[in-house]
């Protein structure tokens, strides 16, 4: 457990990494003297070897930003169902710190400490949880339940990735108390939250963070805003503060309304071209995921910008598991119909795992390793 108000710091690893890795990793906190009270969290993927550091302050500060906005207090009982190695696992105990809510862990619930939909049901209504946070994956498994959410829940925070539309709609007709969200590891958690008050599902900015635009980028201003990035380099630590004059720099393309409402626009790497026509990868994973909440699939299913040396790429549905191919056409036929010619899909291809961090987002970089070394 973090003591949030001594100096010491800790390096919270991702149970998947080798024996090897841990001790490798471990020796970051040999630079305590530099970096003293701060958290190190692995930016995605088990096999990445950089590492965001986040002062206990800068936690703290997003954590009261987000306390005040949940209008958190003793009363709240936090289902944790997020990682502790990851920053919205770790930011749900700083809140608890400064508001005197109660964590309940759910995977020490789990039998197997896996996730799980129907425990995880099972959880909050044992509980009588009133908060939890989830990524977009898990609400999909839940909504899947066709239950309707537990009375005592009064909020879910929902972060981690794109939450399509079609999810949002059918988790609210199941009377599920979604709040989108906006964050990331280098802003401590949320930037961005829709409200408890209202029926719009808006990003509201937290009054903890400045926004502002830099080369068509968002960018932050905060308190609670990493101090350094690390990354091992022949065995030896590099430390880069990629901050200018207190900006932090993201990938993200958007804007703030006059109203302070955070309206995002996707991810400068997310644009590709097809054909000589750009292409925004996110639109069209965003209409793909809304399809698998429509058509009922289960399965973990994406899209792949496949470099081609005539067209620059080509769109490929990737599907994981038993190869379907009447569900893959359903799925291709009807994404067709909803985009541009170049925008469509060429082929469909089925692997045997699609590449996942903790918090199942994709890893596209891995997948794309992975469909280059299939034969086709």
């Amino acid at each position: 457990m973090i003591d949030w108000q001594n100096s010491g710091s800790h390096l919270l690893l991702n149970p998947a990494y080798s024996l090897e890795q841990k001790s490798k990793f471990q020796s970051i906190l040999k630079s305590k003297e530099r970096w003293p009270a701060h958290i190190w969290l692995s930016t995605s993927g088990s096999t990445v070897q950089k590492w965001v550091g986040l002062s206990k302050n800068a936690l703290l500060v997003s954590a009261q930003a987000v306390n005040h906005h949940l209008d958190s207090g003793p009363f709240d009982k936090w289902a944790l169902a997020l990682p502790f190695f990851h920053v919205g696992g770790v930011s749900i105990w700083a809140r608890s710190f400064l508001s005197g809510a109660k964590v309940e862990d759910f995977y020490h619930f789990s039998p197997n400490g896996k996730w799980n939909a129907a425990l995880f049901y099972q959880f909050l209504v044992q509980q009588s949880s009133t908060l939890t946070a989830l990524v977009p994956t898990q609400l999909f498994d839940l909504v899947q339940l066709q239950l309707t959410a537990p009375q005592s829940l009064r909020a879910v925070v929902i972060g981690g990735g794109h939450l399509p539309a079609a999810l949002l709609k059918e988790a609210k007709k199941q009377n599920w108390p979604i709040l989108p969200s906006y964050g990331s590891t280098e802003c401590c958690s949320q930037v961005a939250t829709a409200s408890l008050c209202q029926k719009s599902t808006s990003l509201n900015l937290l009054p903890h963070m400045q926004v502002s635009t830099i080369h068509g980028c968002l960018a932050f201003k905060s308190a609670a805003l990493l101090s350094v990035y690390a990354h091992l380099q022949e065995e030896k630590w590099i430390f880069e503060d990629p901050k200018k004059d207190g900006w932090w720099v993201s990938k993200d393309r958007g804007e703030v309304t006059p109203e302070k409402e955070l309206i995002l626009q996707g991810r400068v790497d997310d644009f590709v071209k097809v054909g000589g026509e750009s292409v925004d990868m996110a639109k069209l994973e965003a209409i793909l995921q809304n399809l698998k909440t429509e058509l009922k699939i289960f399965s973990t299913l994406t899209l792949l910008a496949f470099p081609d040396e005539r067209l620059g790429h080509l769109i490929y549905l990737i599907l994981e598991g038993k190869k379907e191919e009447k569900v893959a056409l359903a799925i291709k036929e009807k994404f067709n119909s909803l985009v541009l010619p170049f925008e469509c899909i060429r082929k469909t291809l089925w692997v045997d795992v699609i590449p996942k961090s903790s918090l199942a987002k994709i890893l596209k970089s891995c997948l794309l390793k992975k469909v280059q070394n299939l034969s086709f």
